[in-house]
């Protein structure tokens, strides 16, 4: 892709391109011209065959002037030819960029009052940003909302819905009217899954109302109309605790979109089959890996009490709660879900030093659960590494834990480091001699080594192998000067007893159980220290 991200596209308005986004002092509170043209808005054909600043990508400083006037369309929202459009390129398709999707474009902008280019992209990048999200100026989220993919268009853009009374020093004088030419490279939906991979889309089909959206704990009513395969699956409306959708079979997608939601918005969701029903759903005849979209309508939510605004016994509270629903969810197989809840414990807790011993005492406590049951959950979800940390963090609480070694041994195990695996349940059955698990552990971990071991025992007969043949060919095709290797065949007496690819097998047959079992005592003592 051409475009740049969100966070190169400000860099390049405020820098090598104007700052269309910074719009907020500029636009909104001219009055002066009130939906009339400004001075000189006509252009002519002449102008911009004379600019060659259409989609050939190059512009002159400054356009002509000719008699020939291109015929310009009113859009403005208040059709006061505030914003007006000449199609100059048709574009592909009959869809249309919404409301939040992500716009990539490139464009020259000119001055009406003396033709001068005072931007362009054109010898660079485009510039990518969300539509309607008032990072550009009015005009321009205005004028791309009515343009196709691939079409190049021009506006004419009146002080109302460019800089207003404050312009844009020293570029762009107060209540300047502004010309532009602007190609609609591409778009994209909006994405809001936590990874960025497309797995939770976005299309807002009516905006909402306000500027506060629900957060974790909220509650919320809903509309949903579920559609898989274009078979409507779901259609009803459903109250439930932002975070526990999962017990009305509400997909996990569809809560972390509702995390941006406004108030009766209402918006298509897409979700890849990560954040839908992974494994599929019996109620729902839906088959696994397979990826679903929702109409969702956000009908009222009520905000849950962030963090900050609790003290430390609503944090506490908050906390006991979270840790009895993240336990029901893990019982009933909910695991992501559950795993939100002890998360949310250490939202709570993890800065919030108690008042006095008492409440510390049941803070650590809290903690060290919520850790310990994050690592089973990480565990389950085969998040191995994180498994590992979060065992750190509780062994730091408690050195001794029963759970924090065996879990992150089980996790060091599963990603095949094995020595250090053997230290925690080394450890662990010094502390706890009758957990017969950490034994059997500990010795599938010594199993897992030796099978590793005759692994890199054929792995380098193999690399043997392959250098002797290369050097045995080498050798036959080796011809010298002096005449004292030659292509006849030598005498049997001259000939060695074996080959050398023979005698390197057989020395790695007597010594690899030797280094074989080396290897493994090593590790062994490494673990054991």
């Amino acid at each position: 892709s051409d475009s740049k991200s969100d966070t190169n596209a400000e860099s390049s308005f405020s820098g090598e391109h104007l700052n269309l986004g910074d719009v907020s002092n500029h636009s909104n509170n001219t009055e002066q011209n009130d939906g009339e043209e400004g001075e000189n808005s006509e252009i002519t054909v002449a102008e911009l065959e004379n600019s060659e600043s259409d989609v050939t990508g190059t512009e002159n400083s400054k356009v002509n002037e000719d008699e020939t006037v291109l015929e310009m369309f009113d859009i403005s929202p208040d059709l006061s030819n505030g914003v007006r459009k000449q199609i100059l390129k048709e574009g592909e398709g009959d869809e249309y960029p919404g409301y939040g999707d992500k716009v990539s474009v490139h464009y020259t902008g000119w001055l009406m009052s003396n033709r001068e280019v005072f931007d362009s992209t054109r010898k660079g990048e485009s510039v990518e940003f969300s539509l309607g999200r008032g990072q550009v100026i009015k005009g321009w989220d205005v004028g791309l909302a009515t343009m196709k993919k691939g079409e190049v268009a021009l506006f004419i853009v009146e002080p109302q819905y460019a800089y207003g009374e404050a312009g844009y020093p020293p570029v762009i004088p107060p209540y300047s009217p502004l010309l532009f030419e602007v190609e609609l490279c591409d778009w994209r939906m909006e994405d809001l899954s936590f990874k960025k991979d497309n797995g939770i889309l976005r299309k807002i089909l009516a905006k909402g109302e306000g500027t506060t959206c629900p957060n974790d704990g909220s509650s919320v009513k809903v509309k949903l109309v579920g559609t898989y395969d274009d078979k409507i699956f779901e259609d009803t409306e459903k109250e439930f605790i932002l975070g526990e959708g999962c017990i009305l079979n509400i997909p996990e997608g569809v809560e972390v979109a509702l995390l941006r939601f406004h108030l009766k918005e209402k918006s298509m969701i897409y979700l890849k089959s990560q954040y839908a029903f992974e494994k599929g759903s019996d109620e729902y005849d839906i088959p696994p890996d397979a990826d679903v979209q929702y109409e969702v309508t956000l009908l009222e939510f009520e905000k849950a009490k962030d963090v900050w605004e609790m003290d430390s016994d609503e944090k506490l509270s908050r906390a006991k709660a979270c840790k009895e629903k993240g336990i029901s969810f893990i019982q009933a197989g909910k695991i992501r879900a559950a795993l939100k809840q002890f998360r949310w414990i250490l939202v709570c807790l993890e800065k919030e030093p108690g008042v006095s011993s008492d409440t510390e005492d049941e803070r650590k406590s809290l903690l060290l659960s919520s850790y310990l049951n994050s690592a089973l959950c990480l565990l389950k979800l085969e998040h191995y590494i994180e498994a590992i940390k979060i065992c750190d963090k509780a062994l730091e609480i408690d050195p001794e834990s029963e759970k924090g070694l065996f879990r992150r041994g089980q996790a060091k195990m599963l990603i095949n480091d094995c020595s250090e695996a053997l230290e925690d349940f080394e450890k662990l059955i010094n502390l706890y001699p009758e957990n017969k698990v950490a034994r059997q552990s500990r010795l599938l971990c010594h199993e897992k080594m030796k099978n590793q071991s005759t692994k890199d025992k054929k792995v380098y007969s193999k690399m043997f192998e392959k250098f002797v043949k290369q050097d045995e060919e080498r050798i036959r095709n080796m011809k010298t000067e002096t005449g004292v290797w030659e292509d006849k065949e030598e005498s049997n007496e001259n000939k060695l007893s074996d080959s050398p690819l023979d005698q390197n097998k057989k020395l790695y047959e007597q010594h690899g159980a030797v280094l074989r079992d080396a290897n493994v005592v090593e590790l062994s003592n490494t673990a054991c220290l």
